[in-house]
């Protein structure tokens, strides 16, 4: 195996784990284990972001910057899907309860 394969084998296992322990995390039915899972999840995506950087830097995984015009329309989709669901409502139920 390459250098590039071996590495991507590893950045799709810890993003894979990382979405594991997340997962984990919000079936835990105690705190003490939803916080160890919460952790696991965080310190997995900071070895994944790590990997990645690491591919990134080596030409392995190379990314180019989105066009304005799509970060904008995204940005347009995003906000308007929000504005449907709306903003703070839970917070608003907590408080009348």
């Amino acid at each position: 195996m390459s250098e590039a394969a071996v590495l991507r084998d590893c950045l799709d296992t810890l993003k894979y784990a990382s979405l594991c322990y997340l997962r984990a995390s919000h079936e835990a039915d105690s705190d003490g284990l939803r916080k160890t899972f919460d952790r696991l999840a965080v310190d997995k995506s900071e070895q994944k972001n790590a990997v990645f950087n690491m591919m990134h830097q080596a030409g392995h995984y190379v990314t180019w910057p989105a066009p304005p015009q799509n970060v904008a329309d995204l940005k347009h989709r995003v906000e308007a899907v929000l504005a449907r669901i709306g903003t703070g409502r839970a917070v608003d139920r907590e408080r009348d309860r």
